[in-house]
């Protein structure tokens, strides 16, 4: 039995068959819609009236358009809404994007074992995961709740993991309930020695037999992103919750998965720990031989924190402190010449702490070591003292001051911030718009901000303030509550920016992914640093109006500047747009 179909909401959805007038379908269709969007929306899986539907910065109701320079990876999205019937089996791909007129070819492969084995995987192709949100976070560093500031839509299914197409669990092909939303990402790395020029390939979507085509579009800019990041991101990350849950480290796989991403998952280092890693540092472990090919081949991590959420027993004490700096500080010139490192004092110290933290930073001072001494707090006058105990200050995003890091500044210190917190900059959590991580890079240019500082990689376990009898070891596929305190603080997907891939704790859960699953989050971290670049660049060419102009429309009010509600845009496009003005002037410089 076949009905004609005269679906204005499909014609609107830009999916290939749309542009046939009278088309004659099979009643039970498993696809209503197929259709494109860049990599900063959410798209909820019942959110059928999408306005990205119609059109948006990589759609033009037709075809998937994206750009991108050399030494890039530049992603989109494909949205797939199941029929009433639903669908039993979906899965997509996109076999090659070929240059018009040219020699250029980036070719997809399929996944490896391990997920940070990237060398000849320039297209990658994931399924995106979906975690339910009924309640709010109520942490207020992070937003204020029912405030101005509050995320736009904050309730819904929203998509947060990027799961590998092999994954045992969520890989191709997908179960789609009727009338549900199932989205797919693209990462596409533009290789080095790619022509500029304009690139095109389709991804085919197959659903229950029926086949639909999406035309894409990709095209290279005539230079190329440099390897060495213009900022630091520092994400902590915990070996240990890995081994819990792997039951084995795995250490290099998460550091190149990283590297990919342009971030550092770091912790503390010691001689003999650093020493080991040393690779992770001289680039080694970020070559093909190693596994690793995309942004960064052969250059090294550049974070090597000597303490970290403390000062630890070999500096816990200003006699071991006096003693302890100098062995460290020798040893990394010696080996790791011009890293940085740093002395973690208390973590958001009290006033209790002041005297304390002064004193073990009289300790290295008169060592004679160059260990910075770093604190996780507001500038303040007292804890700093006449000898100016603290050399890098980092802040919540609403106690940052610009008077102070400008001082600190001139007199060879620094200020960062870390986190999240709207109106001041973006909050990473699930329920925010995807474009939060990547205003927080945006923030960070405005202020010259050296190094972003996010609190946690992988808290799948509960840390010392969770409220008493709540389950430490954390469902965290299940349940988006990934942070509890015994206040009763909670947020939802806050300091979770992987997922486990295989888990002991919860079997059921297990992906069969040997390293980290990625998020949205983190992605828009990576956007976000890769327009950091983009703005580096520019102002470099001498392109500084544009990038004032641009800056200026972007984050208007970040930081200390914040009025009660969100000045940054909250949806890709305006990005998109700042970064293809960015695109066409460096090309043209």
């Amino acid at each position: 039995m076949t009905r004609l179909v005269f679906s204005r909401r499909s014609l609107l959805a830009g999916s290939l068959s749309a542009f046939v007038p009278l088309a004659v379908r099979p009643a039970a269709e498993p696809l209503a819609a197929v259709w494109a969007v860049n990599d900063g929306e959410k798209v909820e899986a019942d959110d059928l009236a999408n306005p990205h539907q119609r059109r948006n910065s990589a759609w033009d109701g037709h075809t998937a358009r994206i750009f991108g320079a050399r030494n890039e990876v530049v992603a989109f999205q494909v949205v797939a809404e199941a029929g009433q019937a639903g669908i039993g089996a979906l899965s997509v791909r996109l076999p090659v994007l070929r240059q018009v007129g040219g020699p250029g070819v980036i070719r997809y492969a399929p996944p490896a074992a391990d997920p940070s084995d990237t060398v000849g995987r320039q297209i990658q192709v994931f399924s995106e995961r979906y975690m339910r949100i009924t309640e709010k976070s109520n942490a207020d560093w992070i937003y204020l709740r029912d405030s101005p500031a509050e995320p736009p839509d904050p309730l819904g299914t929203k998509p947060v993991q990027l799961v590998p197409e092999n994954a045992v669990q969520g890989g191709f092909p997908l179960a789609v309930p009727a009338a549900t939303n199932q989205a797919f990402w693209f990462d596409v790395y533009i290789p080095r020695h790619a022509p500029a020029g304009v690139y095109r390939g389709q991804v085919e979507v197959e659903a229950d037999g029926q086949g639909r085509s999406v035309p894409v579009e990709l095209t290279v800019f005539a230079f190329t992103l440099p390897d060495q990041n213009s900022i630091d991101a520092m994400f902590y990350y915990e070996s240990s919750q890995v081994e819990l849950r792997y039951g084995r480290n795995l250490d290099p796989v998460f550091h190149r998965f990283a590297h990919r991403h342009r971030v550092e998952f770091v912790d503390a280092y010691d001689i003999a720990t650093a020493d080991a890693a040393r690779t992770r540092f001289t680039g080694a472990d970020f070559t093909r031989a190693n596994g690793y090919e995309g942004p960064g081949e052969g250059v090294g991590n550049n974070l090597v924190p000597r303490t970290f959420y403390g000062p630890e027993p070999d500096f816990d004490t200003p006699e071991k402190a006096k003693a302890n700096a100098p062995l460290w500080t020798d040893w990394l010139a010696r080996n790791l010449p011009g890293k940085k490192t740093f002395l973690y004092m208390p973590d958001e110290p009290g006033s209790e702490d002041y005297e304390y933290i002064r004193s073990l930073s009289a300790a290295v001072r008169e060592s004679g070591a160059p260990l910075p001494i770093f604190v996780t707090h507001a500038y303040d006058a007292v804890l700093d003292g006449p000898e100016k105990a603290v050399d890098i200050w980092a802040t919540v995003a609403d106690l940052y001051r610009s008077p102070a890091a400008e001082m600190l500044r001139k007199e060879g210190r620094d200020m960062w911030f870390y986190n999240g917190q709207r109106p001041n900059v973006g909050s990473v959590v699930i329920e925010s718009p995807a474009t939060d991580p990547r205003a927080n890079l945006w923030a960070a240019f405005k202020h010259n901000v050296s190094t972003y500082f996010y609190w946690h990689t992988d808290h799948w376990r509960h840390n010392r303030q969770v409220l008493p009898g709540r389950e430490r070891n954390q469902n965290v596929w299940v349940d988006p509550v990934t942070f509890y305190n015994k206040r009763g603080w909670w947020a939802n997907g806050d300091g979770v920016l992987v997922y486990p891939g295989e888990d002991r704790i919860y079997p059921d859960q297990d992906r069969g992914i040997a390293g980290p699953v990625s998020t949205i989050q983190l992605a828009n971290f990576r956007r976000g640093i890769q327009d950091h670049l983009y703005l580096t660049m520019a102002r470099e060419r001498g392109l500084g109006h544009l990038v004032d102009t641009l800056v200026e429309e972007m984050v208007p009010a970040v930081l200390d500047e914040a009025g009660p509600r969100v000045s940054f845009p909250q949806q890709g496009n305006a990005y998109e747009q700042a970064r293809l003005k960015l695109a066409r002037a460096i090309s043209a410089s």
